[in-house]
């Protein structure tokens, strides 16, 4: 797939695929599907996305045969939604359903109302009255005839259409829908090559695109120092503009001096590189290039590009970028995620660490009262606000790929350099022999909220394992 074919949009276009079976056709199933059209129409706006229907592909907008696969498919398809909802307004269609959900290869989330109460043994002039609608029995017969299929799926409790379940769940699974769809869109700009000691970091390339389709796009030294002396000399004016954003966000700028310039065109380089080669992350190397040339690190600038929306990781560490994209996918890109070191133990807590890296770490996260500053270096120092936290690493070893997904809380702990943030775990041993028998290092993505469950649920669908704090270590 061409960089230009891969969907970098970050609004969610979604499918509502209501379905029925012709054994049930009555004026309840009629007035449920308008019901459910209205609610999901209501609860787009609640939850912001896009709501894609098959309303015109026959005269009920509803997938009841196979035969409608094809009008639906096509529809679906032009409008380029990014997952499917089918809504089973009575029994449902299941060989509709498992068509459709096959050749679509999207996220597919399966969902009923609640039946009503049956009538009880009445017999009308017309016949017998039976139950009119049945959704919960067919759900059974459509996820099983997925799974024959080969295809995951989502799957949100019978329950009222008004239920606060089904909009709590449905927000799940659209953070879910999210993450895969961020991480089929990836091209990751790496910059330069990995520093010579961290042997750690090395990526398989050509594994990532062939089972993954994740697209590697060299930023090479010569390419990259070309563009960052072309704004030092030509583009004062975007300089002077983003160096006054950082100013104006509370940071201190003033020990960079002359270096401040540097700094800025450094960041104003990435971006462009990044944005002109259709790449939705960044790799760095952080420790050589861009310090012997113009004695300054690029450590804040991964920092505040994550804070810009363009998830970055340092140390040209590839798997970090693509878990912090895949992070901020399950927080819908509400707030940056951030690249740190599991680095020491808190001194009295046991069950905490602290999570830090020498200054990469997005303004917009800084500790409300914390004074945030840019050292001479070019390295932001600054805490970060506490509250929950997710702590996440995607990683690899002998073609098996594996994510990590545990969550914490922000707490006290001692006065550091660089970037910090102190957390709590449960238990803390358990997480530390969790990375060290588990194919990782020592680097995390950690971003602010509740999103391991978000996580799980996106790591079925895109074929990672997931490796939760509770479950054995692999090694």
């Amino acid at each position: 797939m061409g960089a230009a074919m891969k969907n970098l949009d970050k609004q969610l276009k979604i499918g509502l695929v209501p379905t029925r079976r012709e054994a049930f056709a009555n004026e309840t199933t009629t007035r449920r599907k308008e019901a459910v059209v209205k609610r999901f129409r209501e609860l787009a706006e609640e939850l912001d996305f896009e709501i894609v229907t098959i309303e015109d592909i026959n005269e009920e907008g509803l997938l009841m045969t196979y035969h409608d696969v094809k009008a639906a498919y096509k529809k679906l398809t032009a409008a380029g939604v990014d997952a499917l909802i089918f809504p089973h307004c009575n029994f449902g269609q299941e060989e509709a359903v498992g068509r459709l959900a096959k050749d679509m290869n999207l996220p597919v989330l399966i969902w009923g109302p609640r039946d009503g109460c049956p009538n009880g043994l009445e017999w009308r002039p017309t016949g017998l009255e039976w139950r009119p609608t049945d959704s919960q029995c067919g759900m059974f017969a459509t996820t099983k005839l997925l799974m024959h299929y080969g295809v995951t799926f989502s799957y949100i409790e019978n329950c009222a259409i008004d239920s606060d379940i089904l909009k709590k769940e449905l927000a799940d699974f659209l953070a879910a829908a999210n993450v895969v769809k961020a991480f089929r869109a990836l091209r990751i700009a790496r910059i330069s090559s990995r520093p010579k000691e961290f042997l750690s970091v090395m990526v398989n390339e050509a594994e990532l695109l062939e089972k993954y389709d994740i697209e590697i796009v060299p930023g090479e030294p010569t390419v990259i120092l070309d563009r960052v002396d072309r704004i030092l000399a030509e583009d004062r004016e975007r300089m002077e503009a983003l160096l006054q954003e950082l100013v104006d966000a509370g940071l201190d700028i003033s020990a960079l001096g002359e270096k401040r310039y540097p700094l800025a065109a450094i960041e104003l380089a990435l971006m462009d590189f990044a944005e002109a080669n259709d790449c939705n992350a960044l790799s760095c190397e952080c420790w050589n290039l861009f310090r012997k040339k113009y004695g300054v690190s690029p450590c804040f600038i991964l920092g505040d590009l994550n804070d810009r929306g363009l998830p970055a990781a340092c140390e040209n560490d590839v798997h970090a970028a693509i878990t912090s994209v895949m992070a901020v996918a399950a927080a819908r890109y509400k707030t940056p995620s951030f690249v740190a070191d599991l680095t020491i133990r808190h001194p009295e807590n046991d069950n905490a660490e602290l999570l830090w890296h020498c200054g990469s770490f997005a303004k917009k996260l800084k500790k409300a009262d914390a004074n945030g500053r840019i050292v001479k270096e070019g390295k932001g120092f600054y805490e970060l606000e506490g509250g929950p936290v997710t702590v996440l690493r995607f990683d690899g070893n002998h073609g098996e790929y594996y994510m990590f997904a545990g969550e914490a809380k922000g707490v006290d702990g001692p006065v550091t350099n660089g970037n910090y943030l102190w957390i709590e775990t449960d238990n803390w041993v358990k997480w530390e022999k969790k990375f060290i028998f588990g194919p990782y290092i020592h680097h995390v993505v950690g971003i602010h909220g509740s999103y391991s469950h978000i996580i799980q649920e996106a790591c079925r669908y895109l074929g990672i394992r997931i490796d939760l704090p509770d479950m054995p270590n692999r090694y």
